[in-house]
């Protein structure tokens, strides 16, 4: 999809269901960080909270960037993930918002 196809609307509504996924992630990854580094008593332990942050940092960069032509499917991940609900999308044009729901099934 291209942004000819999305009215202001749904621009609009789409951009602020997308920055409040984003903040939830962060704000999710705080909480499991702080969690994760009070449980630290080993060199294991280290590295696999290291891991983890570079997983979540490569996930995260690749639902960063606002775009038309993907915004579809990192709004479905959202969803999927319990980062944004139907209730964020509400008054997103009918086919986009069945687009989303439908590929958050999988």
């Amino acid at each position: 999809m291209s942004a000819s196809d999305w009215t202001l609307t749904d621009q609009y509504i789409a951009s602020q269901a997308f920055e409040l996924g984003k903040q939830r992630l962060i704000t999710s990854l705080i909480n499991t960080l702080q969690r994760e580094s009070s449980q630290l008593d080993t060199a294991e332990s280290i590295w696999r909270l290291h891991d983890f942050l570079s997983s979540a940092r490569y996930q995260y960069e690749g639902r960063s960037d606002f775009e038309f032509s993907t915004i579809l499917f990192h709004l479905a991940d959202m969803l999927k993930h319990n980062l944004i609900s139907l209730e964020d999308l509400n008054g997103l044009e009918q086919s986009k918002l069945s687009k989303v729901i439908a590929m958050a099934m999988f």
